[in-house]
């Protein structure tokens, strides 16, 4: 059972001081209404010394140090009000018995069952002494009942109560205890698997059940090349169908469909990063089992990269079709003087069955040299291809999968384009030279500003076709560049003042390999800027042959806006 001494000592102090001063305000204010209504009992001794003695102690409670003293010198104080108590109603026309509920009623929710007896043993014995010095009372029996009857029922009442709550008490400490440890537990497991998954080689994405990323690793973040404080988890890395293919609409990227709930196995993708090099994934998506065993709501996303896999595939592709086209040409000797032997006529047996056989096992090697010719030009299709290719589309591509990242950085794309502008070309390279120039805009341009991306084939009404352009306008209002920037722009490694002074990465390639590749093409790149105003980069390709997709009859070009 709980003692005052175990309790803490501002608990104690704060109910002593608590219990002490309810009595003493409760007993001045009779003072106050006797001194009204009947004077004549402040002249009695044994009233003042009661009040006088609640006083005191209500003094010294407040003074004393009780957590220095030992634990039954606090038993003092309610024991002396109830004498107290006891002096006040001696000889007095006024019962002030109820003062007693006061002490007892603190003793009871403070001490062990022995104190609080002790208290209405003394209350019994005061009553009795009063009544044996009044013997003409004939109802002092009954009054010394009552009063020890409703004094023990209240104490009784409120231990049991104080019990319960001392008891309730320790049941949330240790409760409070369990749940700790157990938020402890858990905080230090999250913090070892966040230390696990950061040490992994593979990228590791953690989806909450409503598609929230709750948690991704540095080597997924380093792949899909995500800022590390970018909650939106806007990857800067566009995913593709294959090699050199088409970029992945967002339904159809691997974290997306994650979100979405779906489960695959080692789901191949192509990675084309922001430092110009393909990663090739294998992604798998699995629901996280709970406690017992059944799939939950969790799921998690795994991304190996298996660049190095494919590269030595086709390391040994390439090394089969080197070794069986190496093999052909003595193969074909072996076959031709062979055939030559065997128009002999005059061979002899023997020798034209060995012949034979020469010439059956050179013939089944000749096959196997080209199956593997064959198979290894089929494994390897890395060359561009050159097509008819919308040019519009392409770059709708681009702005689809740069948008999520500008609107992270508060940043508004509008994109402007003709229904059709197609152009001869290398559908991936062309998109390289989008992104490149989208990437810049977008970088250098701050928060709250525009990103405006057009394309439309321009031509004269009524005259010839043949010499129509497809162009390809983006126009930012970021931090622009100066004249002396930008005649160097498209040196190797070169940023402008502005750029370095910024804390924006970049490494200075990205507008030498987009001049390159709109060469290649045959087209005319342009950049007009000026500190401050914003950049406009102009690409102009020569258009396909083809009707007037997209062109109205006064010239201009059919558009749409996407926020």
């Amino acid at each position: 059972m709980t003692t005052p001494a175990s309790l803490p000592v501002g608990t104690r102090t704060y109910s002593i001081w608590l219990s002490q001063l309810l009595l003493s305000i409760v007993v001045v204010v009779i003072v106050l209404l006797v001194q009204a209504l009947a004077p004549e009992t402040l002249g009695m001794w044994t009233f003042t010394v009661g009040v006088s003695m609640i006083v005191i102690l209500t003094g010294l409670a407040l003074a004393v140090p009780w957590q220095k003293l030992p634990r039954w010198a606090v038993l003092a104080v309610p024991l002396l009000d109830i004498i107290a108590v006891g002096l006040m109603t001696r000889d007095t026309p006024i019962d002030f018995a109820f003062l007693w509920v006061f002490p007892v009623t603190w003793i009871a929710s403070h001490f062990p069952l022995w104190a609080t007896g002790t208290a209405l043993g003394t209350v019994a014995v005061l009553v009795l002494l009063e009544e044996l010095n009044h013997p003409e009372n004939p109802n002092g029996t009954l009054r010394l009942i009552i009063i020890t009857l409703s004094l023990t029922f209240i104490a009784i009442s409120t231990q049991s109560a104080a019990r319960q709550t001392r008891a309730f008490k320790r049941l949330l400490r240790r409760e409070a205890t369990k749940l700790n440890e157990t938020l402890s537990r858990s905080t230090r497991q999250e913090r070892e698997l966040s230390r696990v998954l950061g040490s992994l080689d593979v990228g590791v994405v953690r989806l909450s059940a409503d598609g929230e990323i709750v948690e991704a690793n540095a080597t997924y973040l380093a792949l899909y090349d995500i800022v590390p404080d970018d909650l939106t988890f806007a990857p800067r890395s566009v995913e593709y169908d294959g090699f050199e293919g088409s970029p992945l609409s967002p339904s159809r990227r691997p974290i997306n469909r994650a979100r979405s709930g779906e489960q695959f196995e080692d789901e191949r993708t192509w990675l084309f990063t922001t430092d110009l090099t393909w990663r090739a994934l294998a992604v798998t998506s699995i629901r996280l089992p709970n406690d017992q065993g059944v799939a939950s709501g969790d799921r998690l996303m795994i991304v190996h990269d298996i660049t190095a896999m494919i590269s030595a595939e086709r390391a040994r592709a390439n090394l089969a079709t080197r070794v069986s086209h190496e093999l052909r040409n003595p193969l074909t000797t072996i076959l031709g003087f062979s055939d030559l032997l065997l128009e002999d006529t005059t061979l002899p047996e023997p020798t034209r069955v060995r012949v034979e056989a020469i010439t059956s096992a050179a013939e089944r090697m000749l096959t196997l040299a080209n199956e593997i010719l064959a198979s290894g030009k089929q494994a390897q299709k890395a060359e561009a291809t050159v097509t008819s290719t919308d040019l519009a589309k392409v770059v709708a591509d681009s702005v689809e999968s740069f948008t999520p990242a500008a609107e992270s950085g508060g940043i508004r794309v509008v994109l402007a384009v003709s229904d059709h502008v197609s152009v001869m070309g290398d559908a991936f390279r062309l998109r390289q030279v989008c992104d490149n120039l989208l990437s810049n805009a977008i970088k250098y341009t701050p928060k709250g500003g525009r990103v405006t991306v057009e394309v439309f084939r321009s031509g004269t009404e009524g005259a010839s076709r043949a010499n129509d352009q497809a162009v390809l306008v983006i126009t930012d209002t970021g931090m622009g560049m100066s004249p002396e920037d930008l005649e160097r722009i498209y040196e190797p490694y070169f940023r402008s003042a502005a750029a370095e002074a910024s804390t924006i990465a970049g490494t200075g390639l990205g507008m030498g390999i987009v001049r390159s590749l709109v060469a290649e093409h045959k087209g005319e790149l342009s950049i007009e800027s000026a500190v401050g105003r914003g950049t406009v980069a102009t690409v102009s390709l020569p258009a396909e042959d083809a009707p007037d997709a997209g062109v109205l009859a006064d010239g201009s070009w059919r558009a749409r806006t996407d926020a």
